[in-house]
């Protein structure tokens, strides 16, 4: 790649321009790579023409033949000037040897130290937006001490309750608060270490897209493994359930609250959607008209203003919740079809909810009804578009996710994701159902023992069992990794049943873990998902969802030398992700978000709520933050 800063920063005689060229390699034709070998090579040598011509077809290699170039040049001549020079040298070097270069030379792959485009009005506008909520911060913040050095009364008397929406204090000891007697606390684990998982696999997907000098060690990974990390492009389902879940615990005591009325459920519905506004809409703004402004680099230009012209152009889509249904290549933010997704299962759950509280029989029969039709349409999609039954993280799929039909067709509707959620709201009707009967799985699967050992052995029990699903549910999970093999027969059904099973690997763990957690509990064992560290974590993992890869296409398109792939690089990035993320969802959080929560979806609060084993399911507080 050379050295970009050193190129851009020439500024006598001319301005210099660096320009990444890009020169795909290819036999003339009638020409087999193995013609171009030298007469004294072996049968069995393995010539570099073989493998930079021969092999550049498989979807788990990189491409051999293709040779990026970072080359400085005045910035007088264009994109076309070089690559017109540049094909010319190469085929009176190539042509010899029945090799035919085709280069080409894009002109948003070419960059001065000066900016692309000109500052418009969206960034002025923005910057001032953005700026005044800091200042509104700082100032609530120096407010709220002032008044807590000054006096020793309770300050929520004092003063006005628009202070301590953007106060950091309030907002920062709101997000560490902790009531470890708050039995959904749990869920605020799950979900710090889902995120850490997202986090990895977006990491290793934008790593592969960076300029990598050897990529031996990306390949690897689809012969040795972890087969974890090719199959777990359905990790978000442990959201999708959790939110489900969550949504029934918190809206029933709603409705029956304020009466099952069908006026509730606009209103129900109409306050998620404000809850999610104001941090989704600050990042379509900061992506549109900011972001683009912040750095430079050999890929800044080409990759970060289609994002922002993405979200110029469809914002509309995201603000209707209706980004999963365009095109992927038009969807402004990665994640807007995850947030799609979960506004549309608001929508149908709280319906759902309603009918449990209106006519008990029929809203739990719409439940099973609507789980058992996205159990069918997964195989039905499967089999009559002979797909496969993942989205296969291939190389071309790490080049452009466009480039997969499981993942322009299947991967974002929520009709295709309606496993989990609709699991968890079962989750929740058999919970209630459970506690009001105190039946336990432990009851069930247990019998004998002293009453001394009794309450010891059934932990033991529920660990065995826990083990046994956990594992099987596991090895399903694994099991899709065999789609990657080369020349593999396509299984029509094979592929079509697995596509219902992907959805339930995460779905069944969870669920048992749920019914148990809740009936029998897990003993010392929940302090894992349940302790001071991982409640605030697990709060913020909404915004960090949301912010997260735009720290990442940050980071990753402003480099500007190439990296080398190692086991400690990921590492040691995904922690310097993860600090940041953190450190920039919360300032968000803090800034745009009224009554400074910006909780997800499934967040869990401890505020007011009921004791840790004898609480019911219809007492759950419904300041959980869906």
């Amino acid at each position: 790649m050379g050295v970009y800063s050193e190129c851009i920063d020439v500024h006598q005689p001319v301005q210099g321009k660096y320009c990444m060229t890009s020169t795909k390699l290819s036999t003339v034709e009638g020409t087999k790579p193995e013609d171009l070998k030298k007469k004294d090579e072996t049968e069995t040598y393995d010539h570099a023409w073989n493998e930079i011509l021969g092999l550049f077809d498989y979807e788990d290699r990189y491409r051999r033949n293709e040779v990026k170039i970072g080359i400085c040049i005045p910035e007088s001549c264009t994109a076309s000037n070089l690559e017109t020079s540049l094909q010319k040298d190469l085929d009176i070097v190539f042509s010899p040897h029945r090799v035919q270069p085709k280069v080409k030379v894009d002109h948003m792959l070419c960059s001065t130290d000066k900016n692309m485009y000109p500052y418009d009005t969206g960034y002025y506008v923005t910057s001032s937006i953005m700026y005044l909520l800091l200042v509104i911060c700082c100032m609530s913040t120096l407010i709220h001490i002032i008044v807590m050095t000054i006096t020793k009364e309770n300050t929520n008397d004092i003063l006005p309750k628009y202070i301590y929406w953007f106060s950091v204090i309030h907002n920062g000891r709101n997000l560490i608060k902790h009531d470890k007697n708050n039995e959904l606390n749990v869920f605020n684990g799950f979900k710090a270490v889902t995120m850490v998982m997202i986090l990895f696999g977006h990491k290793f997907i934008f790593h592969s897209t960076s300029p990598i000098l050897y990529t031996m060690n990306n390949e690897m990974i689809y012969r040795i493994g972890p087969d974890i990390l090719l199959t777990s492009m359905n990790i978000v389902d442990l959201f999708f359930y959790i939110t489900g879940f969550l949504m029934y615990v918190m809206i029933k005591p709603q409705l029956i609250k304020r009466g099952a009325g069908w006026i509730q459920i606009p209103l129900i519905i109409f306050y998620k959607y404000l809850r999610v506004l104001p941090a989704y809409g600050a990042m379509m703004l900061l992506t549109a008209y900011f972001i683009p402004y912040m750095y430079n680099g050999p890929f800044w230009a080409s990759r970060m203003w289609p994002e922002a012209q993405k979200c110029k152009n469809y914002w509309w889509a995201n603000v209707l919740a209706i980004s999963n249904f365009i095109e992927v290549d038009d969807q402004c933010l990665i994640v807007g079809w995850y947030i799609s997704c979960l506004l549309q299962f608001i929508v149908i759950g709280t319906i759902l909810i309603n009918f449990c509280v209106k006519y008990r029989k029929i809203g739990v029969g719409a439940i099973i009804v609507c789980l058992c039709i996205s159990l069918a349409i997964p195989f039905i999609s499967t089999y009559v578009t002979r797909s496969y039954g993942i989205v296969r993280v291939t190389i071309p799929f790490l080049e452009s996710p466009s480039n997969s039909y499981e993942f322009r067709n299947f991967y974002r509707p929520f009709y295709m994701r309606g496993i989990p959620f609709y699991a968890g709201l079962l989750a929740g009707v058999m919970v209630e159902e459970l506690k009001k009967k105190e039946i336990k799985p432990s009851k069930v699967m247990f019998y004998g023992g002293g009453e001394e050992s009794l309450p010891v052995t059934l932990y033991c029990v529920v660990y065995v069992w826990t083990f046994i699903i956990t594992t099987v549910c596991s090895l399903v999970q694994n099991y899709g990794s065999v789609f990657y093999e080369r020349h593999r027969p396509y299984n029509v059904i094979e592929q079509a049943t697995y596509a219902i099973l992907k959805h339930c690997t995460w779905t069944v763990m969870l669920f048992w873990i749920t019914i148990c957690y809740f009936t029998s509990g897990y003993g010392p064992i929940e302090k894992l998902f349940n302790n001071r560290l991982v409640t605030p974590l697990g709060r913020l993992s909404y915004v960090v969802y949301l912010v997260n890869i735009q720290v990442m296409m940050i980071m990753e398109n402003r480099q500007s030398a190439s990296v080398s792939p190692s086991r400690e690089v990921w590492v040691s990035e995904l922690v310097r992700y993860v600090c940041r993320t953190t450190v920039i969802q919360y300032a968000r959080k803090t800034e745009l978000l009224m009554n400074g929560k910006a909780y997800c979806f499934s967040a869990a609060n401890g505020k007011d709520c009921a004791k840790r084993r004898n609480s019911k399911t219809e007492n759950t507080p419904n300041d959980l933050g869906l």
